[in-house]
């Protein structure tokens, strides 16, 4: 829709899987945990049939984009947040982002390595770009988003298109979902899921999240009904 040339910040970010290392993990086999990014059960996604839950998206169906707009869902991942026996580390647990905060009317609860992109005059006098795409666990902290505990079972669905697209969850916040190409590529390299997104440096993700805490325009622009209770089901 815009066309804009947008920045993945906060790191490589796993689309497939997430793992973690422990007693029986090690770099050629890694303990496999549960899927690292996508959309929790229960988040509403704009469609060309209105807002609906993601987990009610099928291939073939119509989402509303922010660059292309109605675009089809090639594949459809289904899958859980944690699946090992042990604890879930809080590292990895997901973010309550409470209604108003990021362009949501609704809370949202976000996983940690899910891409998230804002609109912020700040960001483009630092690095040219309006509308910047930072993982959420960059954002813990930051105006009442908090970590909260995994319920069992956790279900996350993950959106795959042609090619990278951002979506609208949560009646207004913008997700990053990858392109299938993307995510083929990224398995085989053992890399980050994208295609055509850049990556700022940790420096650059510091000085952005800083800024935006006294950004007044970013404050005005996303803040109506922030402060509400975060009611965010984990």
């Amino acid at each position: 829709m815009f066309g804009l040339k947008t920045k993945t910040t906060g790191g490589t970010t796993r689309h497939n899987r997430q793992q973690t290392e422990g007693p029986t993990a090690n770099q050629q086999n890694p303990r496999t945990t549960g899927l690292a990014s996508g959309m929790v059960t229960g988040t509403r996604v704009a469609t060309a049939m209105g807002w609906r839950p993601v987990e009610a998206i099928a291939e073939g169906d119509l989402v509303l984009t922010f660059d292309r707009g109605l675009q089809p869902v090639r594949t459809v991942i289904r899958g859980s947040h944690w699946d090992a026996a042990s604890a879930c580390p809080q590292t990895l647990w997901p973010l309550c982002v409470p209604a108003g905060t990021l362009g949501n009317r609704q809370a949202l609860l976000l996983l940690p390595e899910q891409p998230v992109m804002i609109e912020s005059d700040m960001a483009d006098m630092l690095f040219g770009e309006p509308f910047p795409l930072i993982a959420a666990a960059e954002l813990d902290g930051f105006r009442g988003i908090q970590r909260v505990h995994p319920g069992p079972g956790l279900g996350v669905v993950q959106l795959q298109f042609d090619q990278d697209e951002v979506v609208f969850a949560a009646d207004g916040a913008m997700l990053l979902c990858a392109g299938q190409c993307a995510v083929e590529m990224a398995a085989l390299a053992h890399g980050p899921a994208h295609d055509g997104y850049e990556t700022l440096s940790g420096v650059e993700v510091e000085m952005l999240v800083d800024c935006l805490h006294s950004d007044v325009a970013f404050s005005s622009s996303w803040s109506q009904g922030a402060g509400a209770p975060a009611q965010c089901a984990a």
